[in-house]
């Protein structure tokens, strides 16, 4: 059972809001994760998942702070950047899009792994996912594919609609091979929805993240496509759009 939980409401962060609701997002996806199911089949077959740290509200927004100051070229991608654009998608995680140098300028993010395109790190309490350029498709999004999110402190870098959309789609055939079914599960259904939500051009998107894959996952990429933009025109004709 659910040892706490804080109250429902809606998760989005709409043009104007205050960085003080992201710095609330964060939070309450810590405190209603699978950590808090007690007597669970994973924790009967483990034993029982420690606690993780909650982010500090101030820590949340004095990263963005830090980021405007030091003049950082990054975007903002991943959950975080989905609340922008769609509501409900829930995250823990502060997801960045960055060049390798743009993050050595960042020394206040404590690295705790890294490989080429990947580095996991901590600002103080939070929990920071950062995607590096190096990889051609990554820089090809941060150049091309950025937009602003307006906050009523500060206006934030983010993933445009199109650029999150080609960031999945060329995510999805790693997590298939792995086996992650749970996170391709949640891919397709962002990718679904903005769809639904914004009616993107798909072709030319589609097509970007098709040349950056092995040849084997481009005819699952179609087939990814395919059922997101048929299941978005369901949604769509029973909501009578």
């Amino acid at each position: 059972m659910l040892d706490s939980c804080p109250p429902s409401r809606p998760v989005t962060l709409p043009e104007g809001v205050s960085l003080r609701r992201v710095a609330e997002v964060l939070p309450d996806a810590r405190e209603v994760g699978a950590h808090q199911w007690a007597d669970t089949p994973l924790q009967l077959r483990e034993g029982p998942t420690p606690k993780p740290s909650i982010p500090v509200a101030r820590d949340v927004m004095d990263l963005f702070r830090l980021l405007a100051e030091r003049r950082a070229p990054y975007l903002l991608v991943g959950g975080l950047a989905m609340l922008t654009y769609v509501n409900g998608r829930n995250t823990k995680d502060v997801d960045l899009l960055m060049s390798m140098m743009t993050l050595r300028q960042i020394p206040e993010l404590v690295l705790e792994d890294q490989n080429n395109y990947l580095a996991r790190a901590k600002f103080r309490s939070v929990h920071v996912y950062i995607l590096l350029t190096p990889n051609p498709l990554l820089k090809i999004v941060a150049e091309k594919f950025a937009t602003k999110h307006r906050f009523d402190e500060m206006e934030i870098p983010a993933a445009s609609v199109e650029g999150l959309i080609v960031l999945k789609l060329y995510a999805l055939p790693s997590l298939c091979r792995q086996k992650d079914l749970d996170r391709a599960a949640i891919y397709e259904t962002d990718i679904t929805m903005l769809i639904a939500n914004h009616s993107p051009n798909l072709e030319p998107r589609a097509a970007l993240a098709s040349r950056q894959v092995e040849l084997g996952d481009k005819k699952e990429l179609e087939k990814i496509i395919l059922e997101c933009s048929e299941r978005a025109k369901l949604l769509r004709n029973r909501a009578g759009k």
